[in-house]
């Protein structure tokens, strides 16, 4: 579909410009990886982000362990209500967000959750997360160049 090809690619471009700190970007993009079930953006691993696989496996319980900031919980509890009960983001969680991340913080955050919900439903509904095969080091040479 021709006429999406700038605008698809235009938010991919920005949200690899995100100022969030990279390893918060890469937790929350693995939380929503997780909730999409996109095999795809499971596998993907963004190295520099400095999130091990043990870090990882404890994403989806964040709520339950100690091993991440004040920052990181908050973000992935938004995370996870974005993708899937997203009226029940609460005004505290805002304003802890924004305690944390500032406005344009959250407003970012904001922007790139919502870019890993829709893309990995995308991918997911037209079954490309199952067949698309992405190269990592492609994607880290764009995200150098882009970022």
């Amino acid at each position: 579909v021709p006429h999406f090809v700038e605008v698809v690619a235009g938010y991919e471009r920005a949200v690899a410009k995100s100022t969030l700190d990279r390893r918060l970007h890469e937790l929350v993009r693995y939380r929503v990886a997780q909730l999409n079930q996109c095999t795809v953006c499971l596998a993907f691993r963004w190295d520099a982000a400095g999130v091990s696989d043990d870090d990882r496996a404890l994403v989806a319980d964040h709520g339950r362990c100690d091993s991440f900031t004040p920052t990181e919980q908050a973000a992935l509890t938004f995370a996870e209500l974005f993708a899937t009960a997203p009226t029940a983001i609460s005004d505290e969680l805002i304003a802890s967000l924004v305690e944390h991340l500032g406005t344009a913080g959250l407003v970012d955050l904001t922007l790139v959750v919502g870019k890993y919900v829709a893309m990995g439903r995308f991918m997911q509904v037209l079954g490309l997360d199952q067949s698309c095969e992405i190269d990592p080091e492609r994607l880290a040479r764009d995200a150098r160049i882009h970022g």
